[in-house]
């Protein structure tokens, strides 16, 4: 049973896909050029780090970056939603969901807009600016919209051969899915030790897609309450501490505080976007307030939600991470450059 219903996802997927390359299914195009950064499972690769990145790089260039992204969970359902513009956001988490948020508090004097169907969120704002590069968070099977430049998520700690699909497993896609990318960006490539089996199984479906390893360091904490209060790694040696996550790979949190020999010995773990009420809050404080542990030390995806919710001062801290490419120079100068070619390529 369980493996004929695999099989019946399987092909509504690809049936799906193939109904919109044979334009079956109508693909919108934008009037300025759209990168698309998504993954082929459910939960996190490090998708949202790339979008950052690849807009803080644009946004240096010269060039307006403007992120389309769904606002997974969002409690505002308005069909556009702006989440940020000019540095203010204008939402609150509970409204355009945690991911959108804190791609507005990251990303100062970059549009954020929150839409399901992201051609209607893109046209929405699109001729305010020059110089527009739209990222589609998110995209990798949103085919509704047409993109420029596909670059797939994989993640180096979680390899694609023990991943089973929906609904048994966490694959949105078949493997053959990878035939569609035009770049992959493997994710955590400093932690896993299964590389060369990664590329085996990239190469079987994509023999020429261009292959980029990235890798993430902590480059501090703060503290949840009073952001002003910053901290090293090195203030939490040896320290003991509690850990809470609600992300889709908390594996590698886990990995980063056991890194800087911080010893976890509560961890308060739960289903990814899941937004903690104050009695979840107040039981995750406790081993805190006990003094059994010197803090609580959470993600910053997992900080945007506590936003709302009371607790102290150095009570929790905040794990901040930078996501570079190893080969930093090279990575950006290629990119633009294939942004310099669309955007010419767009304006004949």
């Amino acid at each position: 049973m369980i493996y004929l219903l695999t099989k019946l996802y399987a092909l509504i997927t690809v049936f799906r896909v193939f109904l919109y390359q044979k334009g079956i299914f109508r693909c919108h195009h934008l009037k300025n050029p759209v990168v698309s950064i998504g993954n082929l499972t459910v939960g996190g690769t490090g998708k949202t780090p790339l979008v950052i990145f690849l807009a803080q790089t644009l946004k240096k260039a010269g060039y307006q970056p403007i992120i389309l992204t769904r606002g997974y969970k969002r409690k505002n359902k308005s069909p556009v939603l702006l989440v940020s513009e000019g540095g203010e956001i204008l939402c609150t988490p509970e409204e355009c969901g945690d991911e959108a948020y804190l791609l507005g508090q990251t990303l100062e004097e970059i549009p954020i807009v929150v839409s399901k169907n992201r051609y209607m969120g893109g046209r929405s704002i699109e001729d305010r600016y020059r110089n527009v590069v739209h990222l589609l968070d998110d995209g990798y099977q949103h085919l509704g919209l047409h993109r420029d430049l596909n670059i797939l998520v994989l993640d180096a700690t979680d390899p694609l051969n023990k991943t089973r699909l929906l609904p048994f497993g966490r694959l949105r896609e078949p493997l053959q899915a990878l035939q569609r990318a035009d770049a992959i960006v493997i994710s955590r490539s400093h932690i896993s030790s299964d590389i060369d089996l990664i590329e085996t199984q990239i190469r079987r479906w994509n023999q020429s897609v261009p292959i980029s390893y990235f890798h993430h360091d902590v480059i501090g904490l703060f503290d949840a309450r009073n952001h002003q209060r910053q901290l090293t790694p090195r203030d939490f040696l040896g320290k003991k501490i509690a850990a809470l996550a609600a992300i889709g790979n908390p594996s590698v949190f886990l990995h980063d505080l056991a890194h800087y020999q911080m010893k976890v010995v509560e961890r308060f773990l739960f289903r990814d976007h899941h937004s903690l009420t104050q009695v979840e809050l107040d039981r995750v404080l406790e081993p805190v307030k006990q003094k059994k542990v010197h803090a609580v030390i959470t993600t910053e995806k997992d900080a945007v939600r506590l936003k709302n919710l009371h607790f102290e001062e150095k009570q929790i801290y905040v794990l901040q991470i930078e996501f570079q490419p190893q080969d930093l120079e090279n990575y950006k100068k290629n990119f633009l450059e294939e942004i310099k070619f669309l955007c010419e390529k767009n304006d004949k």
